[in-house]
């Protein structure tokens, strides 16, 4: 098994990104941005550096298409998991036949591929281990993102969320396939007329579970005290990042820390730089301002210090509720397209705090300009 932070393939991704013309043809016909951390660059890196293992493998699959092949006996995923590999051409719906050839695999070693409201019917020996209705059927999906997208759109009227949990994601629902014009974006396949377009990072809630390690024993207090430092920046990168940077090797920083910053300040910029990061990746989205609530998902906005902060960088309402839940939108499928009805469930909104716009909007300003000037070194050094 191996995870998207394996980051073994970045030397060979890094090679590969020399050649332009094709990195841009690949990004175009995919609308996977080129990085270490996909599954084509993985895939790039076992052809190169593990050619004869490489070869012999049976098959490659998503963890969907294992499970998969539990509940139905056959290895199948959908559009949208596959639109995150590198390998699926979202304009004809199939594994890209010159990503293929590129990488000397063969299609009949990757899963089948279907529709996210492709339905099937259960195994008769899983219903029966189960201990389910005979006829038990199950929808395939699509990916957790994209869902958590459809679901804020249905109950929300939002087209844009935000999801913080140990990475993290901006997502836009567009009614078209999108690509950024410096492959700084992603576009995923929902369902007709349905495309999430978005960034992800890989430096989200785990780098506030870094910094408590370091700070606390007991992570809870990490909060409670918190000192704003107008000159203290940090770039939160420690793991490398995809959005917006897209370097494996990238790192994080502190600039501007002196003597005179002490645990307080140093949590505060720790999670600026964290929101400051999802809100330059939404800048790259969209010019445009959208009147909608930003939606709030994942572990990390369950904190409301850090929802209420999320609203006051982004000068925007937010909203967190269990409706926007991935499983939501699978109802929502299932039914479908009626709105679904579920209990009465608690909404949490935030708004900006007028007080702190002057300090966030200069303090953002600073750090759009600290990380342009690293990513513009970076492709000097390239």
């Amino acid at each position: 098994m191996f995870l998207w932070s394996d980051n073994r393939a970045a030397n060979t991704i890094l090679e590969f990104k020399r050649n332009r013309q094709r990195t841009f043809l690949f990004y175009g016909k995919t609308g996977t941005p080129i990085h270490g951390m996909s599954p084509f660059a993985k895939l790039l890196y076992f052809k190169e550096k593990h050619n004869s293992w490489f070869n012999n493998v049976s098959g490659w699959h998503d963890m969907k298409s294992f499970l998969m092949s539990y509940f139905v006996n056959e290895f199948v995923t959908d559009f949208s998991i596959a639109s995150a590999t590198g390998l699926f051409n979202s304009i004809d719906f199939k594994w890209d036949e010159e990503i293929l050839s590129f990488l000397q695999l063969s299609p009949s070693k990757l899963p089948r591929l279907v529709h996210p409201k492709t339905v099937f019917n259960m195994s008769e020996k899983v219903v029966l281990e189960l201990n389910l209705k005979r006829n038990t059927k199950i929808m395939i999906g699509a990916s957790d993102g994209c869902l958590a997208s459809l679901a804020s759109s249905q109950q929300n009227s939002a087209t844009e969320s935000l999801t913080l949990g140990t990475s993290g994601s901006i997502r836009q629902l567009s009614t078209g396939r999108y690509l950024g014009p410096d492959m700084e974006s992603f576009c995923y396949y929902v369902d007709k007329d349905q495309w999430v377009v978005g960034g992800p990072t890989n430096n989200g809630g785990i780098v506030l579970e870094w910094l408590s390690d370091l700070f606390y024993e007991d992570k809870a207090k990490i909060f409670d005290h918190l000192h704003k430092a107008p000159d203290l920046f940090f770039s939160p990168y420690i793991q490398g990042e995809r959005a917006p940077i897209w370097n494996e090797k990238q790192t994080g920083s502190f600039k501007g820390l002196n003597i005179t910053h002490g645990r307080p300040e140093i949590i505060q910029s720790v999670l600026e730089g964290i929101i400051f990061n999802l809100k330059y990746i939404l800048s790259l989205l969209s010019a445009t301002y959208d009147e909608n609530p930003l939606v709030l998902n994942g572990g990390a906005v369950k904190n409301k210090d850090i929802a209420q902060m999320i609203s006051s960088v982004f000068n925007r309402e937010c909203l967190f509720s269990s409706r926007t839940e991935p499983t939501q939108a699978l109802f929502y499928w299932w039914k479908n397209g009626k709105k679904v009805e579920t209990e009465s469930t608690l909404i949490d909104f935030y708004v900006p705090i007028e007080s702190e716009q002057d300090y966030y909007n200069e303090k953002f300003r600073k750090f759009v300009e600290m990380l342009n000037n690293e990513m513009h070194l970076e492709k000097l050094n390239l």
